[in-house]
């Protein structure tokens, strides 16, 4: 699983996180299997995520309220 600093922006701007996995051997299946585990952590840890029906779409983690690290 990964994000990219275009996708912090976004999500620092109120739009949420976009979320991109895979799997290592580059099978389909393997690739859903990852986001069916990514999903089911974000949801224990009381995330809302959507997520599209293909194991090419990111998981979108939304609404996010994001806060900027305390520093100090």
């Amino acid at each position: 699983m990964f994000f990219h600093a275009q996708v912090v922006e976004h999500a620092a701007e109120g739009h949420g996180l976009a979320l991109y996995y895979g799997g290592f051997n580059g099978s389909e299946e393997t690739t859903a299997g990852v986001g069916h585990e990514v999903v089911a952590a974000l949801d224990a840890a009381g995330l809302s995520t959507q997520r599209g029906g293909s194991p090419g779409t990111s998981i979108s983690v939304t609404p996010l309220d994001w806060r900027r690290r305390l520093e100090g």
